[in-house]
């Protein structure tokens, strides 16, 4: 019977949560060193701005929409004909459980452009944010339930920002996706478990050898 508080240290004396991440885009400020959740120098009227490198112009998994603002909006440049921004991960395999998406945005002011259409693997999302202008912000999210569901079916994970029922200026410098994966034992624990497991079997051929009266 007590394996069971040696199993238990193992658990507890497990070391911290793997995880593996996926991320489109670099996180360099939009191409020109901007702060998180602060203030940009974008030029709203105009709306031309474009940090991207060359290896982001050339993107298909929607790193060539980050580093510009605005983002896909009728008109302006870099991505006047483009309605629709789609960010695609790829290869997450089919044993999640929970992921975390972490996306840095600029300037969504839903109440005055309109919101845009989000939807994650086709799931609807709420991305009428009004943070203004001139504001970059990063936000987190917490992916269950049906979201989850569609990443283990397909094994991707698609995010799809339509503007078409929206006027309003937007950018992006990066989305970042996590899982969390069971903890990892460190390999001290194991040396305890099995120091501890070897003096319990001691313990018992004593016991075993020497029967009591």
């Amino acid at each position: 019977m007590r394996i069971i508080p040696m199993m238990a240290l193992l658990a507890l004396a497990s070391g911290p949560v793997a995880a593996a991440s996926w991320q489109i885009g670099d996180n360099d400020g939009y191409g020109a060193g901007i702060c998180d959740n602060c203030q940009h120098p974008f030029n709203g009227s105009t709306a031309n701005y474009d940090g991207r490198s060359a290896a982001e112009m050339i993107a298909t998994d929607g790193t060539q929409y980050t580093d510009t603002y605005s983002t896909t909006h009728p008109g302006f440049s870099p991505h006047g004909s483009e309605t629709v921004a789609t960010f695609s991960f790829t290869g997450l395999g089919n044993s999640w459980t929970v992921g975390h998406l972490e996306i840095d945005m600029a300037d969504f002011q839903a109440s005055i452009g309109g919101s845009v259409i989000t939807t994650f693997n086709g799931i609807a999302q709420d991305f009428a944010y009004d943070d203004g202008f001139p504001n970059t912000f990063i936000r987190f999210y917490t992916l269950t339930g049906s979201v989850v569901d569609s990443i283990n079916a397909t094994g991707e994970l698609v995010i799809t920002i339509d503007r078409n029922s929206s006027g309003d200026f937007y950018g992006f410098d990066y989305l970042k996706l996590s899982d969390i994966a069971a903890p990892v034992p460190e390999p001290e624990t194991y040396a305890m478990l099995l120091a501890g497991l070897g003096l319990l079997g001691f313990a018992n051929r004593r016991r075993m050898q020497n029967p009591v009266a």
